[in-house]
């Protein structure tokens, strides 16, 4: 091989390898951006919630939020949207809840059952196909939030954890928002 071929070769193999790096620094950024700590201090962009667990996850959370509540609440749903950006599918086993917000969180789905709509914890939690999203909304799949300690009040944060099988947590902040669209309704 003449140098010419080998200085091209190694310079390729160095554009690939910087391209990866800038994957990993961008899912970086995704991650910690909007909380990011640097000197102690909370950094926000109020652009769309995107999370990521780490550099190793393919996993993409985002539009989260949880619903706020009336004072005496015991509790409440969140929702988001989780993307599966890897080549297997995914299985949220679990979510936990910072304990200082609610004693735990579930994974609920709404069915309607004859006339009526019931909503079932998911014990297996929700599979995420490869390359694909779930949403997490009223009606459909959400989390609940059980044994609130106060009730959410717009403007609040609360603090998820979401468990996968085989994969790192995915810890996110969700903020706390009035769901207009609930006003007129009962339920979750």
């Amino acid at each position: 091989m003449s140098l010419s071929s080998y200085v091209r070769q190694f310079h390729g193999k160095a554009f690939s390898c910087l391209l990866v790096l800038t994957y990993f620094t961008s899912a970086s950024v995704l991650a910690y951006g909007e909380h990011s700590h640097e000197h102690g201090k909370s950094h926000e962009h109020g652009k769309s919630h995107e999370h990521m667990a780490d550099t190793q996850s393919s996993v993409i959370l985002n539009d989260g939020y949880a619903r706020a509540t009336f004072p005496m609440a015991k509790t409440a749903a969140a929702y988001f949207t989780l993307h599966n950006h890897g080549e297997d599918d995914l299985q949220l086993s679990g979510v936990t809840v910072d304990t200082k917000v609610a004693d735990e969180a579930q994974i609920h789905t709404t069915k309607m059952e004859g006339d009526v709509m019931r909503m079932r914890h998911l014990t297996d939690g929700v599979t995420i196909g490869a390359h694909e999203h779930v949403t997490f909304t009223s009606g459909g799949y959400h989390v609940m939030l059980l044994g609130l300690k106060n009730g959410l009040s717009e403007g609040e944060k609360v603090q998820l954890t979401l468990h996968f099988e085989g994969q790192e947590p995915l810890h996110t902040v969700l903020p706390v928002k009035a769901d207009k669209q609930a006003v007129h309704k009962h339920g979750h």
